[in-house]
């Protein structure tokens, strides 16, 4: 073969690995996604998100913006939640983010529906299976008919579960809470709200306080994963009897250090020190000063009544919830 064919060969033999080695190269398939707007947004409790717009591509720029999936978290949660959007294409996902900022309404204090509007604060005590009631049924008991019944008309209603932390600043005229707001509480942390209640809780995702006695099973209950129930004080072992007032709780007779010490035992055990429950409803001017100084933002009473702002906030007043009270009277209550 010539020099002139032999180079021809070679020629051809470069040209062929060439578009071999371009073929073999892998093409990036990622797709692009692009948000519109600001990536930090503040937005009012009840607002809604504020949609700017997003667009998405494939890798060979086709729209494919209708494939865009928006990931959106609890708007009626306070605090800084994330919004997120993906695409997939080609098996490729892409993903991005934006910070949304959800604020409580700062309340109008030169108007005075502000100050008419109260917040029931549930109390609830002990719960039992109809098929299978206890032989000492009265009036702190509700069954867990009337407890679904209760949680689902409160989730299919949209109702807010204000914190503790909201109590206090709703009182204090720090800001305004929803219209349909509740909070729910169940006092003394009995076993059949451990077995019966908690459950129903946790399937609705109902965010509720238990008021325990530390001393009976708050450890047991401190040792629980619960995901919406949050423990919080019913004393350590001051729901007893010794004292001279009321129902004669014993908060009432004890000296000062005592009973501080007892409430911080309770939040220690429990892990929680944001609301107290005066055991037997029993409290005088020095209690509601001794569990002010043992760091509790509130505290509730067995007094009725719903919740206002300008209300001393260690002494709030409940709605008590008794046995019977189905769905239209449980309504009532709280609308």
């Amino acid at each position: 073969m010539c020099n002139l064919g032999k180079r021809c060969v070679l020629l051809i033999m470069a040209v062929l690995l060439l578009i071999g080695l371009t073929a073999c190269e892998k093409v990036d398939k990622t797709p692009t996604l692009t948000l519109e707007g600001p990536e930090v947004m503040e937005i009012t409790l009840g607002d809604g998100y504020p949609e700017h717009g997003f667009s998405a591509t494939d890798y060979q720029g086709n729209d494919i913006s209708n494939m865009v999936e928006l990931d959106m978290p609890d708007l009626d949660l306070v605090g800084d939640q994330i919004v997120k959007y993906s695409v997939t294409c080609d098996g490729i996902t892409v993903t991005e983010t934006k910070i949304l900022k959800i604020k409580h309404k700062v309340p109008d204090l030169e108007d005075w529906t502000y100050y008419n509007h109260g917040v029931p604060i549930l109390m609830y005590h002990y719960v039992y299976d109809p098929d299978n009631p206890p032989e000492n049924l009265h009036a702190n008991y509700i069954s867990t008919d009337d407890l679904e019944s209760h949680l689902q008309f409160l989730v299919e209603e949209d109702y807010y579960f204000p914190t503790w932390r909201e109590i206090r600043d709703f009182v204090d005229c720090k800001i305004d809470l929803p219209e349909k707001s509740v909070v729910l509480c169940f006092d003394d942390g009995s076993k059949n709200f451990i077995e019966l209640g908690i459950p129903l809780l946790e399937k609705y995702g109902v965010r509720a306080t238990s008021f325990v006695i530390a001393s009976k099973n708050g450890e047991e209950m401190a040792a629980m994963d619960l995901k919406h129930v949050q423990l919080q004080s019913h004393s350590y072992d001051m729901h007893r009897g010794g004292g001279y007032i009321g129902h004669g709780g014993i908060f009432t007779a004890l000296g000062y250090e005592e009973a501080l010490a007892d409430l911080k035992t309770s939040i220690e055990i429990l892990g929680n020190g944001d609301a107290f429950a005066y055991p037997y409803g029993d409290y005088t001017d020095y209690c509601m000063q001794t569990v002010e100084d043992a760091g509790f933002l509130c505290a509730v009473t067995t007094e009725y009544g719903r919740v206002y702002p300008g209300d001393n906030p260690y002494a709030l007043s409940r709605v008590r919830i008794a046995l019977g009270n189905g769905l239209e009277i449980f309504q009532s209550l709280v609308q």
